[in-house]
């Protein structure tokens, strides 16, 4: 169950990143934002991610894995929602940026979590495990995300995270 919720968590992070792409002309013509402009939703959101991943570490330490964790995840899950709600560009980005400083203590942990709840000579079957499942969520969102935000709209790759985030 532990390998199948952090698992289920790192996915669902990793697919935020990639999800987004696949609709930024929707967003572009949505928003009135020129091609630079429109960048900065999947800039903005691997820099934060880049930036705040160091902080793991120490928040892990001070507050404990578990609450980090669940607290991360909470606010990944309300930013992401919020990404679907914007009403402008700026809106967007700083929504983004939430996203990815919550969700960048989320892979580290994910994976010191696998480690621990496994003895080592377990290691060999929970790390590949957790491989294939967190490179599943990267590989399907652009294909889903696609196909929803042409069915839909461009919010709906966000929307569309949010029961995994719950």
């Amino acid at each position: 169950m532990i390998l199948t919720t952090v698992t289920t968590v790192t996915a669902t992070v990793a697919m935020t990143v990639t999800i987004a792409n696949v609709s930024l002309p929707q967003i572009q013509g949505s928003l009135s934002a020129t091609q630079d402009q429109i960048a900065w939703i999947v800039t903005f959101n691997i820099v934060a991610t880049a930036v705040c991943t160091p902080l793991t570490g120490w928040l892990a330490s001070r507050f404990g894995q578990r609450r980090v964790v669940l607290v991360g995840l909470f606010v990944f899950t309300i930013a992401t929602a919020l990404c679907g709600i914007a009403t402008g560009l700026d809106e967007l980005v700083v929504y983004r940026v939430m996203q990815g400083a919550a969700g960048a203590p989320l892979i580290p942990l994910a994976q010191a979590i696998v480690l621990n709840s496994y003895p080592q000579e377990r290691h060999g079957f929970a790390t590949p495990m957790y491989g294939m499942g967190v490179v599943m969520g990267p590989i399907f969102a652009p294909t889903v995300g696609g196909y929803v935000s042409e069915l839909y709209s461009w919010r709906w790759v966000f929307f569309m995270v949010i029961p995994f985030g719950v």
